[in-house]
């Protein structure tokens, strides 16, 4: 897996090589579990190997989604906090059964992005990416109806055309309420765009 990252973000220093083997670790984590918790320490940068990581943010009963962290991704409000020794904003969680992650101390992650060139540009990467994408978020919730929103979130979550998500949880990751959720889903399956079934959503 270390191989794996190493070659993924075209790591070409040795002495790096080295160091990765010998101050990272790897930890497996179930669906559901806590990668990131608010209002704590950085201590550890989270790198995503394999899996999916929900990134949020939690307000009262509410939640906000800010971003998923796919394969080869960390969450750029932990990197940041590498750099300045403050607490997480948010929260992220596991999304897969089995989520793997490398994880880095952060006064590694500080020193080594003066030292080494191939680690500096994995960081500025991450930065630009994550900046990129929460435009993109903030130009969506700006200008784009939650019902659209709602409709393509739930294209993009199908797995064989069907999401298996409650309402409450669809609620929650589009930072709104159920009662919100279930007005704007019977709208959807009015116009027929889908079709609300047991526990399950279908896209037609």
């Amino acid at each position: 897996m270390l191989e794996t990252f190493i070659k993924g973000i075209k790591i070409t220093e040795e002495a790096l090589k080295e160091e990765l083997h010998k101050n990272a670790t790897i930890t497996t984590h179930k669906k559901g579990d806590f990668i990131i918790k608010s209002n704590q320490y950085i201590k550890v940068l989270k790198i995503v190997l394999e899996g999916k990581v929900r990134v949020y943010q939690e307000n009262e009963d509410r939640e906000i989604l800010i971003y998923y962290l796919n394969t080869m991704e960390t969450c750029t409000l932990s990197l940041s906090a590498c750099f300045e020794d403050c607490k997480s904003t948010v929260n992220a969680i596991a999304e897969d059964d089995c989520t793997i992650i490398l994880n880095i101390p952060v006064r590694f992650v500080r020193d080594w992005n003066f030292k080494y060139k191939s680690w500096n540009r994995f960081t500025i990467n991450i930065f630009r990416e994550s900046y990129l994408h929460l435009i993109d978020q903030y130009s969506n919730l700006a200008f784009q109806p939650l019902k659209d929103r709602l409709f393509d979130y739930l294209v993009s979550k199908a797995n064989g055309g069907v999401v298996k998500k409650s309402h409450q949880e669809l609620a929650k990751e589009l930072g709104t309420t159920r009662e919100v959720i279930s007005r704007l889903l019977k709208t959807l399956e009015k116009n027929k765009k889908i079709h609300l079934g047991q526990k399950q959503i279908e896209i037609v």
